[in-house]
């Protein structure tokens, strides 16, 4: 059998997409992955270190990642019951397109919305699992547009619909009444709000979604200190987690992971509240400073990040901050408006000093 007809074998959709592509040298100030900044102390290593040294690597882990569970639901809320787990949230969402892609009555496919731009993960991997992806533009302060999203949800009778708030690349919060009617408008689809960046921001829905089965809550350890370990949960009703854990990988969460992921909502909390509080007020600081050149526009945000709008040329501008060890995120896809803006991940406050001189150094 040739490769074309074995290439003929693949969804058609991927035709559409491309793969997810990380650059393999990272530069010395690293500020377009939305990672935290801060590496761990010395007593965490050895923390973490220790607890490593007590598991037993030649057994399988633990799958249902029982100490892990109960950290989050002690820490978060709720029953352990209702957490399932992932590898970061991108696992969570290849979960949920498996597990719910049954098409409504008269449909050819099953249909997601969620606000556009945002993650792009919600859209290509739904595309993937062979979805029907409905993007619904962000009014023009990066805010839901309600009436568009209640028509799309009227409209389409989507199985999903996510929310990312605060939400990326745009860095902020939507309005938390939005959510909150949009939610209680239509029960009949399941309504993921992904907090990500929630400990940025310092809002949860956790309360909100307690009384309504059909939102749940995605959230991952990625963006506060442990992108290493790929850790992501959605807390989701008891009904539900139980239909989503027929299509969860058996140990998809290794033995490592878990020791540390438990580690990070437990002992090490107080460490990652340290290391948020210290990216909260590096960007306020480094928002003022943008602020002072005419050429840029920041935009208010709720995140580890900031979007920043440029008068002159993107690209050139990120090619002179890289000829300078320095990486920012660009777009050159996707929402027209963003063409003109860069995204800048909040580092340490070395890091933050190095940007600030090369951009001093770039603009004048």
């Amino acid at each position: 059998m040739s490769i074309e007809s074995l290439k003929a074998l693949f969804r058609p959709e991927l035709d559409e997409l491309s793969a997810y592509r990380v650059p393999p040298a990272p530069p010395a100030v690293k500020l377009d992955a939305n990672e935290s900044p801060f590496a761990l102390p010395p007593e965490a290593r050895a923390r973490i270190a220790a607890v490593l040294h007590a598991t037993e690597m030649h057994r399988y882990p633990d799958g249902r990642a029982s100490e892990l569970r109960e950290a989050l639901a002690r820490g978060l809320g709720g029953s352990p019951d209702e957490y399932v787990l992932g590898a970061g949230s991108d696992e969570l969402i290849a979960s949920l397109a498996t597990a719910m892609s049954q098409p409504r009555p008269g449909a050819e496919r099953p249909v997601v919305v969620f606000p556009d731009p945002t993650f792009v993960m919600y859209r290509i991997t739904s595309r993937a699992h062979g979805w029907e992806p409905l993007g619904v533009p962000l009014d023009g302060a990066w805010d839901l547009d309600a009436d568009a999203m209640a028509d799309a949800l009227g409209r389409t009778k989507p199985n999903l619909v996510y929310y990312a708030s605060p939400n990326n690349p745009t860095g902020n919060c939507f309005s938390r009444d939005k959510i909150e009617s949009l939610v209680d408008a239509f029960p009949g689809t399941l309504h993921v709000i992904d907090e990500a960046y929630g400990p940025y921001s310092g809002q949860s829905f956790a309360t909100f979604a307690e009384d309504r089965p059909h939102c749940a809550l995605m959230g991952t350890l990625s963006k506060v200190g442990f992108a290493g370990i790929r850790v992501g949960w959605v807390r989701i009703h008891e009904a539900l987690s139980a239909e989503l854990e027929k299509v969860r990988q058996p140990f998809n969460l290794n033995t490592a992971s878990q020791a540390i992921a438990t580690l990070a909502l437990t002992d090490l909390a107080p460490l990652l509240e340290e290391g948020i509080t210290t990216v909260v007020a590096e960007r306020e600081r480094l928002a003022t400073e943008l602020d002072r050149y005419e050429a840029l526009q920041c935009f208010p945000s709720d995140a580890n990040f900031l979007l920043v709008q440029y008068t002159g040329a993107v690209p050139e501008l990120c090619r002179a901050l890289l000829d300078r060890g320095i990486a920012v995120r660009q777009f050159s896809t996707g929402d027209s408006r963003l063409r003109s803006c860069i995204r800048i991940t909040i580092g340490t406050p070395e890091e933050n000093q190095r940007f600030g001189e090369a951009l001093s150094d770039i603009l004048g």
